[in-house]
């Protein structure tokens, strides 16, 4: 027998009172683990265990480069004074445990959250402890990250014959895999580019934390930027006031961010509210404009269309266009035109890139069959050579009547000129702008009586206008400096007149 078990046994004998009968102290063992029990049952009693109502409200707040959604609902809870015990949820579903807040809207004096338990024997689950002073109905919020929810814009354009103005219908489809259905829900979207895991790590890390702690407080940063960030209200904002979450972790904020290395988001709110479902996806309508400006372009520009002239369709994203509340999010758009027997003509399906507010909108739509375009290289041609002869160093120019034909002379400067015109010939019934741009590397110059203009150090852009079944034909020379001739990369324009070769 053991000393641990000699010594309980020996508490359970009887023991003599003082001036009174001997007491089994087992019995009164027995009845004091009674009289505790009672007393944590009547204790228990005002304790009340409640699972949640139903939602009186919800908010989804999507952001798609995170797979991050921010969820905010309402519900009514019956409170009774003295200890309250609330129980939440989250199996089967993506939500983030560690995520989960509670917020009383209303009695918020009155009533407070005192704790918050994770039962060992319940896996997925807490319970909140809810201390209050009255007995009421309380309105209460519940927020929690969860994944799984995204979402992808699309749109619809209808040119008119005219090509002049557009309508825009634009919608997003909202997919649902995050294990919860969400009814009635008001829905926002985080629109824009958000460097927010980039600016996790340098805020995290200036802080100078152990290895071991690194990935623990980065997570904790990112959840309370991306809810400060998701939880206000729609309208435009940048990424300037986000350092300040991280000071009461012990971190210092910047005192200064350049303006450059911030990005800038929009919080777009969706009209109404709709049911998600879970496994399913729905499409929204979020937005509509009648009348926007358009304008139609032709372009030559190898490097982004390839060795096509591009019909490209613009407009801008701005009030005018009854457009620019925000950014319009990357998507498909399929653009239709008005015919002249009133029917749609079907003209290309696009993707629609990211587009800032008071940013242009620039669509390939593809060639046009009744224009006619056609580069032609007429003639090529060298002069102002330089011959390098190695005895003695030398250099002569061909033609300054000093030159000697020697087999140890090499080339060493020289010209290089090339003709070209370009055919163009509009059969449409409207008039056309044209531009086209040629890449022309080197110490080079451009000759040419066209309207011509310089966008970069090795590029220029030709324009013209044709009319309605106009024909033109575009000359210009380029010379180009080789070996010792060339100084340095630049492009010069020279206003010259070009005439057709004499064969």
């Amino acid at each position: 027998m053991t000393i641990d078990t000699l010594a309980i046994k020996s508490v359970l004998t009887k023991v003599p009172f003082k001036n009174g009968p001997s007491v089994n102290l087992s019995d009164t063992f027995f009845i004091i683990m009674l009289m505790s029990f009672i007393s944590l049952s009547v204790m228990a009693k005002n304790i009340d265990l409640s699972t949640l109502p139903s939602r009186d409200s919800v908010q989804l707040t999507i952001y798609n480069s995170e797979d991050l959604t921010l969820v905010r609902e309402t519900r009514q809870i019956s409170i009774k004074k003295g200890q309250n015990r609330l129980q939440f949820s989250w199996a089967n579903t993506k939500i983030d445990p560690t995520s989960v807040q509670l917020e009383f809207l209303s009695h918020p004096i009155e009533m407070h959250l005192s704790n918050t338990t994770f039962p060992h024997d319940k896996p997925q689950m807490l319970y909140w402890h809810i201390t209050s002073s009255v007995e009421r109905l309380a309105t209460v919020e519940i927020s929690y990250f969860t994944s799984g929810i995204r979402w992808q814009a699309d749109y619809s354009a209808i040119l008119a014959q005219s090509a002049k103005t557009m309508a825009l219908d634009s919608f997003v489809t909202v997919t649902n895999h995050s294990g919860e259905n969400y009814e009635n829900a008001q829905v926002r979207l985080v629109i824009g580019k958000i460097n927010l895991v980039e600016r996790v790590n340098e805020l995290v890390n200036r802080a100078n934390y152990k290895k071991e702690q690194l990935q623990e407080r980065k997570r904790s940063v990112r959840v309370k930027m991306a809810k400060k960030m998701m939880g206000k209200a729609s309208g435009r904002y940048d990424m300037a006031p986000m350092s300040s979450v991280v000071m009461e972790d012990g971190m210092m904020a910047e005192k200064e961010v350049a303006k450059d290395s911030l990005s800038e988001y929009t919080i777009f709110t969706i009209e109404g509210t709709e049911t998600i479902s879970d496994q399913w996806a729905k499409r929204l309508r979020t937005g509509f404009a009648q009348t926007i400006a358009t304008d139609i372009i032709y372009r030559y520009r190898p490097r982004e269309y390839g060795h096509i002239l591009a019909r490209v369709l613009s407009f801008k994203n701005n009030k005018q266009s009854s457009l620019g509340e925000a950014p319009l999010p990357e998507g498909n758009i399929q653009i239709y035109q008005k015919n002249q027997q009133g029917s749609l003509t079907y003209i290309a399906g696009l993707t629609l890139k990211y587009t800032s507010i008071d940013d242009k909108v620039e669509l390939n739509t593809g060639t046009d069959p009744d224009i006619h375009f056609e580069l032609v290289n007429l003639k090529n041609w060298h002069d102002n050579i330089w011959m390098h002869y190695k005895k003695g160093n030398l250099y002569r120019r061909i033609g300054d009547g000093h030159i000697k034909i020697d087999h140890n002379s090499t080339v060493a400067g020289w010209n290089e000129h090339r003709l070209f015109v370009q055919h163009l010939r509009n059969f449409t019934d409207k008039p056309i702008n044209v531009e086209i741009r040629r890449v022309i590397s080197g110490d080079a110059v451009v000759k040419s009586q066209l309207d011509i203009k310089q966008h970069d150090f090795q590029t220029v852009d030709i324009h013209t206008r044709l009319a309605v079944g106009d024909k033109q034909e575009l000359l210009y020379e380029t010379l180009v400096k080789k070996g010792r001739n060339a100084k340095q990369n630049q492009l010069l324009l020279k206003n010259t007149k070009i005439k057709y070769p004499v064969w």
